[in-house]
């Protein structure tokens, strides 16, 4: 069984790359991430590695590192939760933004990925909920996560300028990335009108 996979890309499109070892080339089935970071840098692309063996194929499916894995490996035992939903989920969100939608029931995060209904997302957050802490490594979190340890108000506040930022338009993880640079101690319209500023910034 294939656990990883370390060649020159030779080839890259939207899902999949194929990897050079050795003169055999692999196919695998990629998250966005490692397929991003496989056209920037072909020479020298390393991929963990999860195999699917079936009666018909045999799939490759590729991850940046070994918690992007283990995730994709327990999103894929949950009913109606296969590779290809279990790899768009892993495209857009971190392993840790997973474990932390688990536990504050985020539903609204995971259904923000494409192909990924209301039902499925209860199911992620339900299953998976104190099932992921010994795949995140310790100590690695996000804004979003870190909100968590802070006060009920701004836990609130956070959450009504993320959806106030999704009705203008946003995706939810780029509407949390703007939200880790406004003030945690304003209100909520003014934490949107700094996410706003901050985005118009970047833009520049």
């Amino acid at each position: 069984m294939i656990a990883r996979l370390t060649g020159r890309c030779v080839h890259a499109d939207s899902e999949t790359i194929v990897v050079d070892v050795g003169g055999v080339g692999y196919l695998v089935r990629a998250t966005t991430g490692v397929i991003q970071a496989a056209q920037r840098a072909p020479e020298q692309v390393t991929v963990h590695v999860h195999t699917n063996v079936r009666e018909d194929a045999i799939q490759l499916y590729g991850f940046a590192t070994y918690a992007e894995q283990q995730v994709f490996e327990r999103l894929t035992t949950l009913q109606g939760v296969g590779p290809k939903v279990a790899i768009a989920v892993l495209s857009a969100i971190a392993p840790q933004d997973i474990q932390r939608a688990t536990l504050t029931e985020d539903v609204a995060l995971l259904q923000s990925v494409p192909g990924v209904g209301p039902k499925v997302a209860r199911r992620i957050v339900t299953e998976l909920k104190d099932k992921l802490d010994d795949v995140v490594p310790a100590g690695v979190t996000t804004f979003a996560a870190s909100v968590e340890d802070g006060t009920p108000d701004a836990m609130t506040t956070f959450y009504e300028a993320r959806e106030a930022l999704v009705g203008l338009g946003m995706a939810i993880p780029e509407a949390e990335a703007a939200l880790a640079q406004t003030d945690d101690a304003a209100p909520a319209g003014e934490r949107v009108k700094q996410a706003l500023a901050t985005r118009k910034v970047g833009a520049r």
